[in-house]
């Protein structure tokens, strides 16, 4: 149909009242909805709210107690690891002063020969601590000794020194008898591959201090000739252990 004079007439100058009446009995609207939704009273919303504030309260309180607590246990922690940190420190130094002295580093430690006479003078008297100046070589005083029937060229005794060490002095403790003199000349001392001395003459101790920065976590006593080794006491002093980093 033709539009109506009525549709063609230009719109007229805006109501601000009724708009303004219009929009407030829509909010009016949506609150009764609202608290329709929250059990149809105004007093039901204000609970919930009430409670809403009551919680985040709280929870505010547990948060700023429980940063109380955090930051007096770190301040704990922090000077129990102050008192430990100073603890390690200490032990460290004491480490680095037992390590730099010079002492025997080779008693009661692993040996091993090549072999061992009549299944009784083991290698392990060598490390035992015991060198008297007395002849009872198969009693208290014992030796140790290679094997006679297993005779041939580097016939040898080793001490496992368990670490690695920077080596000082290397001592040797002929046996107090008279017998055999003639094996001990020309022995070979070795810390590790470093030859570190030769035995040369009869003597009842042999003193080989080393010369030089030689590391070692194992002393060796090798016989070229076909003859057996047989020894009182053999001890080695040195400083340490050292990490191979450190050397």
């Amino acid at each position: 149909p033709a539009p109506s004079e009525e549709d063609n007439k230009p719109p007229g100058p805006l109501d601000l009242a009724a708009l303004q009446l219009e929009l407030r009995e829509e909010a009016v609207s949506l609150r009764e909805e609202m608290y329709s939704l929250m059990g149809g009273s105004q007093t039901t919303l204000s609970w919930v709210v009430r409670d809403l504030v009551q919680e985040v309260r709280g929870y505010k309180e547990i948060v700023s107690e429980q940063g109380e607590f955090i930051k007096d246990l770190m301040s704990k922690h922090s000077e129990e690891m102050r008192t430990v940190l100073d603890q390690l420190d200490g032990l460290r130094s004491a480490v680095d002063v037992m390590r730099s002295e010079v002492r025997l580093i080779s008693q009661h430690k692993l040996t091993w020969q090549n072999s061992t006479l009549a299944d009784r003078h083991f290698s392990d008297f060598l490390v035992d601590g015991v060198y008297r100046m007395t002849h009872d070589e198969g009693g208290m005083n014992p030796i140790q000794h290679t094997a006679d029937n297993q005779v041939g060229p580097n016939m040898m005794v080793m001490i496992d020194l368990g670490a690695l060490f920077k080596i000082h002095t290397v001592k040797l403790w002929k046996r107090t008898s008279t017998c055999c003199d003639s094996r001990f000349p020309g022995l070979l001392i070795y810390a590790d591959d470093t030859l570190i001395g030769v035995t040369s003459g009869v003597k009842f101790l042999y003193n080989f201090p080393v010369n030089g920065e030689v590391y070692a976590s194992k002393i060796y006593v090798k016989q070229p000739a076909a003859i057996t080794v047989n020894f009182l006491e053999i001890q080695v002093f040195g400083t340490g252990p050292f990490s191979k980093d450190e050397i």
